[in-house]
């Protein structure tokens, strides 16, 4: 049966085949689409170099060249309009190429964030189970037993060992001492002013003695 249909097909060698080229990657591709667009603005350019001076010939042509001058600005803006045309193919293609790399990275972003957080989750959860709450409520009920415990070694360190003094009794030296500086302004002010007399009547003396 096989020699009467041919035999059966060869299955073809997996080393005879081509080697797949690698798919282009979407910055590799949008790349490529910006080298593109530049190669057609610079035609663009171009067309706008040439179309300059077939104008001023268009302005100076008399009648009967007017037609075919007319007709090399017509051409030039066609292929212009075709190249603007190309250009913004290319541009939108850009654009929607740079639009699926940037939700492709932001989808790459969230996923490294994720995994970041997750793992510093972990970490986190692990140095806190090292934690006992019973130790640590035990840690600061001590430290408040010890700080009640320092304040009443300092009160007992600050305590007055000298000899009881009655406040009434300093009360009354107090209201003693009082009235003496009172006494005292008194008798200053006195003697001042009979000093001050004093002085006044040996000037009259020497005064008459001088006028007799």
């Amino acid at each position: 049966m096989k020699a009467l249909f041919g035999g059966s097909k060869k299955k073809k060698d997996k080393k005879d085949e081509a080697p797949k080229e690698p798919v282009p990657t979407l910055g590799e591709t949008s790349s490529n689409l910006g080298s593109r667009a530049e190669v057609i603005e610079a035609k663009i350019r171009k067309c706008n170099e040439e179309l300059k001076p077939v104008l001023e010939q268009l302005k100076k042509a008399s009648k009967t060249s007017k037609k075919s001058v007319q007709n090399k600005a017509l051409n030039i803006i066609k292929r212009r309009k075709m190249y603007e045309k190309q250009l913004q193919v290319l541009q939108n293609q850009q654009f929607n190429v740079d639009q699926v790399q940037f939700t492709s990275e932001s989808i790459q972003s969230n996923i490294s964030m994720f995994q970041a957080m997750s793992a510093a989750t972990k970490a986190q959860q692990a140095e806190m189970a090292k934690i006992d709450y019973n130790d640590l409520e035990d840690m600061y009920d001590n430290m408040a037993d010890m700080m009640a415990d320092q304040e009443e070694i300092n009160d007992m360190m600050a305590r007055d060992f000298g000899c009881e003094i009655d406040e009434d009794e300093m009360l009354d030296e107090l209201n003693e001492l009082d009235e003496e500086l009172a006494m005292e302004e008194m008798t200053g002010k006195v003697s001042g002013g009979s000093r001050a007399e004093k002085n006044k009547k040996e000037e009259e003396d020497i005064l008459n003695d001088v006028m007799n």
